[in-house]
């Protein structure tokens, strides 16, 4: 015997039938222009450094954020980044007279583990990234540290399952929050992977650096500055080597500093060394920047890109910058040195 207990309305049953599940909102994208110097509208250089344009990022979509890893094509109208919590993002960039003045068209997607699960629960802090030279990337995680390879399909990055590399033994014992920030491939098709809390042999005024290619890896040390701790690399086509480095107390603020380490720094046996080319500190644009690419521009200069990580906090930006390196920077080994490398 059927009880009818409730009369439901018709346009009710409609309703139900014909609202989506769960409405998808149009995410928004603010993007303001920012100066080297607020305080100084027509300071134009930094060190080595000379600014080309730079923008404070802001999207709606609660994933946006955490940019850690950066990579920019060739010819500087696409970035790919990858996200502490698990993500990667696309963007079209803009230039006006030469100039970076815009970021458009931004896709977030989870990435992938290399069982195909998605990258998350612990598994998520992606923290830097490398072109493979096969036309993929490499991509390092900390807190489960790890180095794994992602293919791209059909035009798109980091979206298959990847393969993992083998870390050489030392790489396991790193911090749990404090691994492997600095990754980029070398002219010869090695990787150095630099960590960002690991100390060399225990030794303080060090961070624990491996350089290797498939899964042989061999140790080495990174010289630290003071309380400056390195969070990105790229390769520039001399086969030097640029690493952003960040530095936070509540007296100075957040601080950074772009150092070389010159293509020599990579033979068995040498001791590494770096050189300074520029040191950003307030009030100065700066905040927890964490990525760093480059290109060639139309002229063929050398351009140097920067990301900022905002750690999901309304009290810091996703800053994008663009720097010109100037012409009078040159390799030298002449600076902070460490022991020699130990295999």
């Amino acid at each position: 015997m059927y009880r009818l207990t409730r009369i439901v309305p018709l346009s009710a049953v409609l309703l139900a039938i014909f609202t989506p599940l769960k409405a998808e909102l149009p995410t928004t994208t603010t993007v303001t222009a920012i100066r080297l110097d607020p305080d100084d509208l027509h300071r134009s250089r930094v060190g080595e450094l000379i600014w080309r344009g730079g923008v404070d990022v802001q999207h709606s979509d609660p994933r946006f954020g955490g940019l850690s890893g950066l990579h920019i094509s060739q010819d500087g109208k696409r970035l790919i980044a990858v996200s502490d919590r698990g993500y990667r993002v696309t963007a079209r960039l803009g230039y006006a007279m030469g100039a970076l003045t815009n970021v458009t068209d931004i896709h977030i997607a989870r990435l992938r583990r290399s069982n195909g699960t998605p990258a998350k629960g612990g598994w998520h802090d992606a923290e830097s990234l490398s072109p493979d030279g096969n036309g993929g990337f490499l991509v390092s995680f900390e807190r489960r540290h790890r180095i794994v390879n992602y293919a791209t399909i059909n035009g798109t990055p980091l979206a298959d399952r990847p393969s993992r590399l083998t870390l050489p033994q030392d790489a396991a014992t790193q911090p749990f929050n404090g691994g492997i920030e600095a990754l980029t491939r070398l002219c010869d098709g090695r990787f150095i992977a630099i960590s960002e809390k690991a100390k060399s042999e225990g030794n303080e005024n060090t961070r624990g650096m491996w350089i290797g290619q498939g899964d042989i890896w061999r140790s080495t040390a990174y010289p630290a500055f003071q309380a400056f701790s390195p969070t990105g690399a790229a390769t520039l086509p001399d086969c030097s080597v640029l690493v952003v480095e960040r530095s936070f107390n509540i007296v100075e603020g957040v601080r950074a500093r772009i150092v070389r380490l010159p293509a020599t720094a990579f033979d068995r046996g040498n001791t590494v060394a770096t050189q300074e080319l520029a040191y950003l500190a307030p009030p100065m644009s700066v905040d927890n920047m964490e990525g760093i690419a480059v290109r060639k521009g139309d002229s063929g200069e050398m351009l140097v890109y920067l990301v900022s990580d905002n750690n999901f906090s309304g009290y810091q930006r996703t800053l994008l910058m663009m720097f010109e390196l100037a012409p009078s920077a040159k390799p030298s080994v002449k600076s902070r040195s460490t022991p020699k490398s130990s295999d």
